[in-house]
């Protein structure tokens, strides 16, 4: 069952009477009830516009399923994923019927989050059932266009790439990756055969885990452009978020939602399981029982219930409204709290209190530079890196990971907004992931101390000796592919790359440069390393260049040193000539008399030359 790529096909449809009704749910009931699917398929507004489409979830529950085939009649229980469901709707004018318009909603539920691939087949699927054939006998024709719908999506077979292993997920999100792969984010073909017609479309090969449809968080910072940031910590700190697009398209809300996701997540996960991309008035009390909801409505009576919402974003105007009681919590954060619940007055203050002050000093300098990044024309990978850093920075903050005097200055300024994250859900089940992640991939355990280390290179003062300590371990450590692959995950484009190494080629000690040159030189061995290599500006690369020049020359010339000396030997080790052993014994048996010498013939000496002159010459008695 976990193999489906679709597990339910949804028609609704507009009735003058009834209003929004579920016509068919295929191959059974979804388990939601059914005015909650119609107004979720159908949205407020709907009357006003011809088509739009809608995004909503169905959590995850346990259903009952058959086993052991009909003999045996068995039942077992089977937990059913989290589903993310795409409708589109299509209103057509028609004269005959009293509203003058029909109008019709076809959704599909699938565990996948890559939802948008599914909507060019969805909309042929829409338009099939407005067709004249489906006036002889409407209800056989709506359900065989539902089963040849949910029979089509679950007939495909995805690329064999999909999904990327998790290191080169991590890895391809850490850089733009357009040269390595000739396509953006190296998506991956799929086509859909839809009654004779072969429909293209992309499946993302890197799918995040809150990653839902194909959204770009750009959009959102560019319509909130100085407020983002209150967004961003109240998603952060579990807060209810309501997104409120007046006269606008469902659609469109519901693409500022799922954006909203991308700012916490990752490094943090679970947040789509508070989200309501697009819901109505109908579903209230499901909403305001989700803890830290991101919700989208078309309904204004929203705005003026405060007492629902935290932040209330008006996509209309970019405005962001905070309510009072939200406002006072960051009013008081990190101040001591008084018997009532209240701040304590006194001299008793926490070192903290004053609230969020400096935090929004911070977030204001954060957001600046994001702007002023924009507006120089940078993309959404990049933004989401940087949004995804300056979550990782504070995360690591909140567990005490200070690797500089600069980072212990920064947790002291973010403590207020550290005390709120430590209370909330997803920082908990982050945590008790984030000690086995520390301590997966290919280096292991030695995952947790290069962090360490490359936090050290990007936020640090490290000293001679310590920085000589850190490149020689990253070159001892990393002696594989998949290990330096690792490393370049630590390593993003919007923190700078690997321009905390190259660095250190201009360091005044002969031994630092010579180990960033070894450390670099290994990323220049395979693809994605010399992508990396190539973003490094102009300097930088002409000083490896040159440092790499000199380690060639320098090794070249220890390699002729070594032959030379190999060919120039010591005359004691050349080989002699073979001498017979019984007439060398004879040899050394004779005794010269002293009359014997003659001034004509050598003398004996004691020296190795002279040894090895005599043995050649051997001994001749007059």
């Amino acid at each position: 069952m976990s193999k489906k790529h679709v597990w339910y096909v949804v028609l609704a449809e507009f009735d003058l009477i009834e209003g929004s009704v579920i016509r068919r749910q295929h191959p059974e009931p979804t388990g939601a009830a059914d005015n909650f699917l119609a107004e979720a398929m159908l949205p407020e507004g709907s009357h006003s516009r011809s088509e739009d489409e809608t995004v909503f979830m169905l959590p995850k529950i346990i259903i009952e399923g058959k086993s052991g085939g009909k003999a045996a009649g068995g039942n077992e229980k089977a937990p059913r994923p989290v589903l993310h469901c795409l409708s589109c709707f299509l209103a057509k004018k028609d004269d005959k019927v009293k509203r003058g318009s029909v109008t019709k909603a076809l959704a599909v539920c699938s565990p996948h989050t890559f939802i948008h691939a599914f909507r060019p087949v969805i909309r042929l699927a829409l338009k099939e059932l407005f067709s004249p054939i489906s006036k002889a006998d409407p209800k056989a024709h709506e359900l065989r266009i539902v089963q040849e719908l949910y029979d089509t999506l679950n007939g495909l077979t995805l690329p064999s790439a999909y999904p990327l292993p998790p290191i080169h997920e991590s890895l391809y999100r850490a850089a733009r990756l357009r040269e390595a792969h000739n396509r953006p984010f190296q998506d991956l073909d799929l086509k859909i055969t839809w009654r004779s017609r072969d429909i293209s479309t992309r499946v993302p090969a890197i799918v995040g885990e809150d990653e839902i449809g194909q959204v770009k968080l750009i959009n959102l910072l560019k319509r909130f452009k100085t407020g983002f940031m209150k967004i961003f910590n109240a998603i952060l700190l579990e807060r209810r978020v309501l997104f409120i697009g007046h006269n606008l398209p469902a659609s469109e809300v519901c693409q500022h939602v799922l954006a909203a996701c991308l700012m916490v997540s990752p490094p943090l996960s679970g947040v789509k399981e508070r989200v309501f991309p697009y819901t109505s008035i109908s579903n209230l009390e499901k909403l305001l029982a989700t803890k830290g909801y991101i919700a989208g409505v078309t309904n204004p009576i929203f705005s003026q219930r405060s007492s629902w919402w935290d932040v209330c974003c008006d996509l209309n105007d970019g405005k962001i409204l905070v309510s009072a009681e939200y406002q006072k919590v960051l009013d008081t954060c990190g101040e001591p709290e008084g018997p009532e619940g209240g701040p304590q007055k006194g001299d008793q203050a926490s070192p903290t209190s004053g609230g969020f002050d400096r935090v929004h000093v911070l977030d204001a300098e954060f957001s600046a530079e994001v702007r002023v990044g924009l507006e120089m024309g940078r993309g959404d990978t990049w933004a989401r890196e940087m949004i995804s850093g300056y979550v990782e920075r504070i995360v690591d903050l909140a567990f005490g990971d200070a690797a500089s005097a600069a980072d212990t200055a920064c947790m002291a300024e973010n403590m207020p907004r550290i005390l709120l994250l430590k209370n909330t859900t997803q920082f908990r089940l982050h945590a008790n992931r984030r000690g086995v992640s520390k301590s997966s991939g290919p280096c292991g355990r030695a995952t947790m101390l290069l962090s360490r280390h490359v936090k050290t290179l990007q936020h640090g003062t490290p000293s001679e000796r310590e920085l000589d300590g850190i490149l020689d371990y990253m070159v001892q450590t990393l002696d594989c592919q998949e290990k330096l692959v690792q490393l370049l995950t630590l390593l993003p484009e919007a923190k700078g790359g690997l321009y905390p190494i190259a660095l250190c080629l201009f360091h005044e000690k002969r031994s630092v440069q010579d180990k960033a040159t070894r450390l670099l030189r290994k990323f220049d061995d395979f693809k994605e390393g010399s992508l990396w290599l190539s973003a490094l500006n102009f300097f930088l690369l002409r000083t490896y260049m040159r440092c790499k020049a000199r380690q060639d020359r320098e090794m070249e010339s220890k390699k002729l040193t070594q032959e030379t000396k190999k060919s120039t030997v010591d005359p004691v080790d050349r080989k002699t000539p073979p001498v017979d052993p019984q007439a060398k014994q004879e040899e050394a048996g004779k005794e010269l008399r002293p009359d014997e010498a003659t001034e004509d013939k050598p003398r004996a000496r004691t020296s190795r030359t002279g040894r090895i002159r005599r043995a050649s010459l051997g001994s001749t008695v007059v």
